[in-house]
């Protein structure tokens, strides 16, 4: 099952319209014009993997880093020719023995371009999610360090009937943290869900962070962190994903 995946790639139901509020004052903010700059950065990702099966845990870890650059001509992305050499060794060597681990080939698999493009404006990206957020709670609490305010909300994923139907419980919760300019500073989600198929039960969860910083008009997401864990049909598998973006 890909449940784990399709919960970290919401697509929100809707809500009933609120008030004027602090959410409605940061989706206004995020509907303004941006992302006219061209900007250039360095990606670095990194991650870790632990599958379990019959009590023996396998460990998987890799870390890859890339030129990006997003301007008129669309998205750059320029791998370091060592990065892919490793890549093709990796190759060869799972062709010899399949059950050896390829890490830098999978940290390359976890680079997706429209995830790349998006962390180099993500107002778009983050309106989608809060246009059919329902804010339970605001309150100040400083985001390391600086002013802000926080909005806890309550997100209603949608899920074609072909998942739904094995699912007996499912939460999902986030915060957005709000500095003094009335901008986001971060975002922060979490997931669990329970349910059963073929009279096996299955569980799991995600929890994911974006911090921002303001380049010109563009909100880029200067870090991202996500950690994934699920449970069922005999095995549980926990995935940790880093990755930063420094401007050049």
């Amino acid at each position: 099952m890909r449940l784990p995946i399709l919960l970290l790639a919401l697509t929100l139901s809707s809500a009933l319209p609120l008030g004027a509020n602090s959410l409605d004052d940061l989706r206004t903010a995020l509907q303004k014009p941006h992302g006219g700059e061209a900007v250039k950065a360095t990606l670095e990702h990194s991650f870790w993997r632990q599958t379990t099966e019959d009590k023996k845990p396998i460990v998987s870890q890799g870390k890859v880093s890339a030129q990006l650059e997003e301007g008129p001509r669309g998205l750059l992305v320029t791998w370091a020719r060592p990065t892919l050499q490793q890549a093709v060794r990796e190759l060869a060597a799972q062709e010899r023995e399949p059950e050896r681990a390829a890490p830098t080939r999978t940290a390359l698999r976890n680079l997706d371009p429209l995830e790349a493009t998006e962390a180099l404006d993500y107002a778009e990206a983050l309106l989608r999610d809060l246009g059919q957020a329902q804010l339970l709670e605001e309150r100040p609490e400083a985001w390391q360090g600086r002013p802000a305010k926080l909005l806890v909300l309550k997100l209603t994923p949608k899920i074609p009937e072909n998942q739904r139907k094995y699912l007996k419980e499912l939460k999902v919760d986030a915060k957005v943290w709000v500095g003094a300019d009335g901008q986001p500073l971060a975002f922060a989600t979490t997931v669990a869900y329970k349910g059963s198929r073929m009279f096996i039960s299955f569980e799991g969860g995600s929890s994911q962070e974006r911090q921002f910083i303001r380049v010109g008009s563009r909100l880029v997401v200067s870090r991202a962190t996500s950690e994934d864990r699920n449970a069922g049909f005999g095995t549980s598998t926990l995935t940790k994903k880093v990755t930063t973006l420094s401007l050049l």
